[in-house]
């Protein structure tokens, strides 16, 4: 039989069906995060955050090479290759198909979804009840770290799906609300109150054993719930599922993948509908932006009746898409039919798809293995899209929006879907613009700490908060400069924070060039000023100085900075005043050196060293 490992519950090694014994605290913290990323080289600097966290003493990492030694020991039989070895700088955990409990829950819940979406219920059940028998009826240990708890909410998060469409399964093969299915819902809801999808199975189990009352108390419920910790009503799929129990109208549970077209009652030709599910999962660090996370939550959570448009706006490089993509995961319940992702090639130039191209991609997800050809003309795709989510409640994340004729056109009247945009630009007729500004300098570290480490940050704490300055708050810039340390294990902060303090590298090593050229390339008659503005000196910039750098009137210069403000190169410092960051100036330079002007006024720039910056000597 060989090794098995249990951490869906109290952690547990068994060799041939016999527990062995496991040393508590920190080895057994070691073992489950390294099950957790099995297969994958975890480094040594994220198993001591995990382990210790912030307050890890100076023979933390001796420590972990012990525990890693008594584990190697415990796991491997005689005769046997090592199980867990060292590897790029960290450890890696050899863990065979079939030996970890969560990842066979994982594959089996998986199967077992696709066969419902695919119509085949009577063989989803038996896979999706495999799955959750792997849960012990303990909870797994609190978690060790930051790592560890999301992976094991992950986890729970599935167990919560699997749980709903098992039992979207036995009521579809004929239950009749038996004691078990109703136990099981009950307890499903008791842990997840706030899973709509649960309530509408719960009520059209009731329904089926003849309890009509229950069903109407388990709806008041809800609406208790979801007020008490949302502070928002049933969405109408929940809600219209009440009313036909008060109408005595048989209704099918809610919550439920569609079924496919063979499954639908004879006459029925309407063409069945998968349902999308393409979010990404994000592969970068996130913090910070708490405030607008929720404002995003609720703006699309609330989408009920009318849909909603939420777009996200800002300079490139402030973590639009990831800011995006989080909130779009935090409101992922409240959008049962599907969830897209496209990106709109607005971040890069020249890779923008038409408006055409976006309607066929979008119609291609919800017509997947449909023999339908996509429509040929842009208005009567967009005309199927809208009647395709017509009272469904589907997430489009359009990100990177180049040109609003992309995004018209697509949300039907009436329905809970929701269109969550990020652009350089504000998109016109949306419903909640949210600016998105750099980090501010505390997150900036913290971020810096999530790539390079806390030792590498707390052993340098100037050069770390100059290279954050230097960065200007952007997560991209700090993400790419931060890569280098990762690259280069050898390099202190300190010279990575004189690489950035140098002109002639700087943009390099922030990985804005190309997006600053896709904002470059829609300013239109504004871009010659942009250029000479690589020149001004440091400071607010006027439209009389531009006005000289560029040898053009002053009301020409000043509808030019408005211009740049538009596209996020520069924003308002007061009246008759604009702020242009050194990132931006660096990149006018580098376009000004390329085109020079022809006798044209300079103003040699004269740039001070942000704070914190060590210099080229530091």
């Amino acid at each position: 039989m060989g090794l098995s490992f249990r951490i869906l519950g109290p952690a547990q090694v068994l060799r041939d069906g016999r527990p062995l014994r496991l040393p508590g605290g920190r080895p057994t913290a070691l073992l489950v995060t390294l099950l957790l990323h099995a297969g994958l080289a975890v480094p040594v600097e994220r198993l001591r955050q995990e382990l210790w966290g912030g307050q890890a003493p100076a023979s933390a990492v001796a420590n972990l090479r012990t525990h890693a030694s008594h584990l190697r020991h415990l796991l491997t039989a005689p005769g046997e290759p090592a199980r867990l070895r060292a590897e790029n700088g960290g450890y890696v955990l050899r863990v065979d198909p079939g030996e970890l409990d969560a990842a066979e829950f994982e594959r089996l819940v998986a199967e077992g979804q696709a066969a419902h979406a695919d119509g085949r219920p009577g063989d989803a059940a038996p896979l999706l009840e495999r799955a959750l028998a792997l849960w012990s009826a303990t909870e797994p240990p609190p978690a060790y770290g930051p790592a560890t708890a999301a992976a094991f909410d992950r986890l729970r998060e599935r167990r919560a799906a699997g749980r709903e469409t098992y039992a979207a399964c036995r009521l579809d093969l004929g239950d009749r609300g038996s004691p078990a299915l109703l136990a099981l819902l009950r307890g499903h809801l008791a842990e997840n109150p706030l899973r709509e999808p649960g309530w509408a199975l719960l009520m059209t189990a009731q329904c089926r054993a003849g309890d009509r009352a229950a069903a109407l108390t388990t709806y008041r419920a809800a609406c208790r719930a979801l007020a008490g910790e949302l502070g928002v009503t049933p969405g109408p799929e929940l809600t219209e599922l009440y009313r036909a129990v008060r109408r005595h109208e048989p209704r099918p549970p809610a919550g439920r993948p569609p079924a496919r077209t063979r499954d639908r009652p004879p006459g029925d030709l309407r063409p069945a509908s998968p349902v999308p599910h393409e979010l990404p999962c994000p592969t970068t660090p996130f913090v910070g932006r708490r405030a607008e996370l929720a404002r995003l939550r609720t703006a699309l959570t609330t989408a009920r009746e009318r849909p909603a448009t939420v777009s996200v706006y800002g300079m490139a490089g402030t973590g639009k898409s990831a800011l995006a993509l989080h909130a779009a995961a935090a409101a992922l319940d409240a959008f049962p039919d599907g969830q897209l992702h496209l990106d709109l090639g607005g971040s890069v130039a020249g890779t923008a798809p038409s408006p055409l191209r976006v309607a066929a991609r979008v119609l291609r997800s919800f017509r997947a293995g449909a023999a339908e050809p996509v429509p040929l003309g842009l208005a009567e795709a967009r005309a199927r899209i809208r009647s395709l989510l017509f009272d469904r409640r589907v997430l489009l994340v359009l990100d990177n929006v180049a040109d609003p004729a992309q995004v018209d056109g697509l949300l039907p009247v009436r329905g809970g879907c929701a269109l969550l945009l990020t652009s350089r630009c504000p998109v016109p007729h949306t419903d909640r613009p949210l600016r998105l500004d750099p980090l501010p300098p505390v997150d900036g570290l913290t971020l810096l700490r999530a790539v390079a480490g806390d030792r590498r940050v707390d052993a340098e704490p100037e050069a770390a908060a100059a290279v954050v300055a230097l960065c200007e708050g952007l997560p991209l810039a700090l993400l790419t400069a931060a890569g280098r340390l990762a690259e280069c294990p050898h390099w202190t902060m300190a010279r990575l924070a004189r690489l950035l303090g140098d002109e002639g590298h700087r943009l390099a090593e922030t990985g804005l060039r190309p997006r600053l050229t896709a904002s470059y390339h829609r300013l239109g008659p504004a871009a010659p000023l942009f250029r000479r503005l690589g020149g001004a000196p440091t400071g607010p910039v006027t439209p009389e100085l531009a006005a000289a750098l560029a040898d053009a009137p002053t009301e020409e210069a000043a509808r030019a900075l408005d211009r740049l403000v538009a596209a996020q190169l520069a924003e308002p410092a007061g009246p008759g005043r604009y702020r242009i960051g050194d990132l931006v100036r660096l990149y006018a330079a580098e376009l000004d050196a390329a085109d020079p002007p022809a006798g044209a006024h300079r103003v040699r720039p004269t740039r001070d060293c942000p704070p914190g910056n060590p210099g080229p000597g530091g």
